[in-house]
This record gives structure tokens, C-alpha cells and sequence, in this order.
């Protein structure tokens, strides 16, 4: 065989290693987003993009699996692999070590964003929304739980004068509170690959 020639077998080699790796990725993508692991689920707005599930940790090891899974997203963008999956706004934003928003919520979960921007936009004695306080209730395998938005809130009545705090730890909790481990055990595996100062220089929309 001359020299600098590649033979067919290396040139073959060389291609279906490609194909093999997107492959790869394209079946673990699959798994990572297999409703039977729960966990993710899809954002209540389209259906379509993906956020941490909140009740993941009926699996005792779910954390473990959300750090892999950080690291397989990462090593998917440092190989230049498309996958087959979307993740919501504020989920993009943890990643990027981005404060969320209120303005995330539309696209998270529009009804929800347009009750609160209603709460914001009227007087709370006009639409009957004025026996709120700062807690948030959950409902987790038919149980609900009330939890605080901050320490001490229970008791703190949402008036029109502090309704837009109100609105914001809302949002948050349901776009970090409710999901914190589960972000900070992805995020871990995520920076194992990629350092957060690199992946800091995109915004959420890249």
C-alpha cells in the first residue's frame, strides 16, 4: 500500500464512527427522556420542551441519574452531536447560570403566566383574589403540601402593594424551588464536561 493512502477499510472505519456515536446519543436521548425514569416531563405550554420532574425522586438513585445525564448533554455539545430534545427557557438559564423570570413563565406554562400577569394588571379586591398568602401548594402522589415561598410567609397576606414579590417567588419556586436538586445534580455532571465560564458566553436563546 502506497504511503499517505488510506485504505477502504480506514476510510470506512473512520465514517461509520460517526454514524455510531450519533446514533449512540440518539438512543440514550430516548432513554434520558423515557417517561418511565421520570425525569423530565414536558412544559404544560407546548407539550414539547423539557424540565426537570419534581416528583423524579420516587427513584432513590434519581440524582445520580440527573448528573449523568448533565454529562451526556455536555459531551453531546463538545462533540458537535445533535439531540433530539428541547429544554424550556428557564431550564437554559440554569444551565447558563442565568437568574429566571417572570417573562419565562410564558413559555414554561402560558395559562399560569396569564393568570399571574392577570393578578398583576387588576386590584385584588375586584377579582376576588384577595385571600392569598405567600405559600404555594403541592400536590405530590395525592398529597398536597403547602410550602412557603420564604421563610416565614405562611402568615403574609399578598396585597396589591407586594403582589409583584408575590408573582416572582411564585415563579421561581416553580421554576427552581420545586426542582433544586435536581438542577444543581445535572448542572454538577454538566460542568464535569463543559466549565460553566465557557458555556456562560451563549445566552439562553443559542
Amino acid at each position: 500500500e502506497e504511503e499517505g493512502s488510506t485504505s477502504l477499510c480506514e476510510e470506512w472505519e473512520g465514517q461509520d464512527a460517526g454514524g455510531l456515536l450519533r446514533e449512540w446519543y440518539q438512543i440514550i436521548a430516548r432513554e434520558i427522556f423515557n417517561p418511565d425514569y421520570a425525569l423530565f416531563t414536558t412544559t404544560p405550554g407546548d407539550k414539547v420542551t423539557y424540565v426537570c420532574n419534581s416528583f423524579s425522586h420516587y427513584n432513590p438513585n434519581h440524582l445520580d441519574y440527573f448528573k449523568f445525564v448533565g454529562r451526556v448533554i455536555a459531551k453531546a455539545i463538545y462533540d458537535n452531536k445533535y439531540l433530539d430534545c428541547y429544554f424550556s427557557r428557564s431550564f437554559y438559564k440554569h444551565i447558563l447560570g442565568q437568574q429566571v423570570t417572570f417573562k419565562d413563565m410564558e413559555h414554561e406554562d402560558y395559562s399560569f403566566y396569564k393568570s399571574m400577569l392577570f393578578l398583576l394588571e387588576n386590584e385584588l379586591e375586584e377579582c376576588g383574589l384577595d385571600n392569598l398568602d405567600f405559600t404555594m401548594e403541592i400536590e405530590e402522589f395525592g398529597v398536597s403540601e403547602i410550602r412557603e415561598l420564604k421563610p416565614g410567609s405562611r402568615n403574609v397576606v399578598v396585597t396589591n402593594e407586594n403582589k409583584k414579590e408575590y408573582v416572582k417567588l411564585l415563579c421561581q419556586m416553580k421554576m427552581t424551588g420545586s426542582i433544586r436538586s435536581q438542577i444543581k445534580a445535572f448542572l454538577d455532571g454538566f460542568y464535569d464536561i463543559i466549565p460553566r465560564h465557557l458555556i456562560a458566553i451563549f445566552s439562553d436563546s443559542e
